[in-house]
């Protein structure tokens, strides 16, 4: 047997490195060298490599790899991917697989933005920078290029941050625009140089190149959603363990979510906060608890109509300030009776931020007392946190009233301190309490929305 073909090359495994990529992996190996060199800096850089490879996160990266493994060996075996794609496939685990697993935390809070995963391999972008990346400048130019980017949006991360200084608005419009330029001049030298090879570049391997990361991704994609559900049940019932009277049953209700609920999330983590909120402490109410969750997961899909006279829906109720980012969480029976909130939205990026929070609580069927709060500070623009309350305030009166009583209701209360102001049987109050001094105090302010109903709330 001759053996005439088996001399293999780095091309033969796609390492033919552009000089954009010869520019990155040299300034890699002179940072790495530099940490390496630095007596102070060398201990915290072995510090964070531990922590990244401590137990738990060794093993998802041992599972995200051998999940990666598995998604080439399909591609492979239809004929989708070839030994010459080894280098990009390495770079998407080494880059896009192992930060993309940080995805599954964001997905844990919000797991509707599943869907946002997968659009986003589908952007123009995407197309894009891979037109971008298929040629580079000349070495020199690379290795001049590449550390000025860095450093100008180093700049710009650093100008955001600088908030407080007046005329830091142009210097960030400033390095922005020359961020830009030097965007469009690569893209520009990029597109033309293919549209003039473009037998050159464009070929059936190229075409692969392409492809391979948007099939990696999505193929990935069901990876992080498995890792968030895991990552949601560890959390959910950790916490749990802390109360010594809730440990004898935190594994009957793992268990029991995991055959009610699935990859359900939002159950799941529903289930752990009535079990510790409750204080449920046996089997028969963890049953109790799971069996309420599904009946008002139905409910939530077809919310019934609530009369006026009873109160407000808590399902339109829980979106009245959806236009200002004030969602509730889901409405929820506590010890003391049915309640959603969001407790706390940041107004501004101050060191100590002015906050909105909205409260509902009622009874299962309505609620019947809403409540809006403004915790400020005197530290900050005291004038431009009561316009947001007022603004809160008079879209929340809109909603328990109407469009037409809403601002004339609103007036009166502002002049009937303390006194408590009646409109159709609904109790309206505002009132404000403060705190430390004029200098470095604060406030809270409350808007309290009560129905008559809720006087027989048990």
């Amino acid at each position: 047997m001759v053996y005439n073909d088996m001399s293999f090359t780095s091309a033969n495994f796609g390492f033919d490195l552009s000089n954009r990529e010869i520019a990155t992996l040299t300034y890699l190996c002179l940072l790495l060298a530099t940490i390496l060199m630095w007596k102070e800096v060398r201990p915290l850089a072995f510090n964070i490599v531990q922590a990244f490879f401590a137990p738990k996160l060794a093993q998802i990266w041992l599972l995200m790899s051998i999940y990666v493994a598995t998604c080439v060996w399909l591609l492979a075996w239809m004929n989708l991917w070839e030994w010459t794609n080894l280098k990009s496939t390495l770079l998407w685990w080494l880059t896009v697989g192992f930060t993309s697993v940080f995805e599954a935390e964001r997905l844990k809070e919000k797991p509707h933005a599943l869907r946002k995963l997968v659009r986003d391999a589908f952007t123009l972008s995407t197309v894009i920078l891979f037109i971008a990346e298929l040629v580079s400048f000349p070495l020199w130019i690379e290795l001049l290029l590449a550390p000025a980017l860095v450093f100008l949006a180093l700049l710009i991360a650093v100008g955001e941050q600088q908030t407080e200084k007046s005329d830091i608005d142009q210097v960030l419009k400033l390095l922005r625009g020359l961020q830009m330029f030097a965007g469009l001049i690569i893209l520009s030298f990029s597109y033309w140089l293919v549209a003039n090879s473009v037998t050159v570049f464009w070929s059936l391997n190229t075409l692969r190149e392409f492809g391979l990361p948007l099939l990696l991704w999505l193929m990935f994609v069901p990876f992080i959603f498995l890792l968030a559900v895991y990552m949601t049940y560890e959390e959910a019932f950790v916490r749990l363990q802390i109360r010594p009277e809730q440990m004898s049953i935190v594994r009957y209700a793992r268990w029991s979510a995991l055959f009610a609920f699935g990859w359900n999330i939002n159950a799941v983590k529903r289930l752990a906060r009535d079990i510790k909120v409750r204080n449920i402490v046996d089997k028969q109410g963890i049953k109790e608890a799971i069996q309420e969750i599904k009946r008002l997961l139905k409910v939530e899909k077809n919310p019934p109509s609530v009369a006026r006279a009873e109160g407000w829906s808590p399902y339109a109720a829980r979106l009245f300030l959806k236009e200002f980012g004030l969602v509730t969480d889901d409405y929820h029976r506590t010890q003391s009776g049915w309640f959603a909130h969001i407790p706390s939205v940041e107004l501004n990026n101050e060191v100590l931020p002015d906050r909105i929070s909205y409260y509902l609580t009622g009874n299962e069927r309505a609620v019947t007392q809403m409540r809006l709060a403004l915790d400020g500070s005197n530290q900050n623009d005291t004038k431009e946190a009561q316009r947001a309350f007022d603004e809160r305030a008079l879209t929340l009166l809109t909603k328990a009233f109407d469009a037409e009583r809403a601002p004339r209701i609103y007036a009166r209360a502002q002049k009937s301190k303390p006194d408590v102001l009646v409109t159709d049987g609904i109790r309206v109050s505002l009132n404000r309490s403060d705190w430390g001094d004029d200098r470095v105090g604060g406030y809270v302010r409350n808007l309290i929305v009560q129905h008559s109903a809720h006087l027989g709330d048990s």
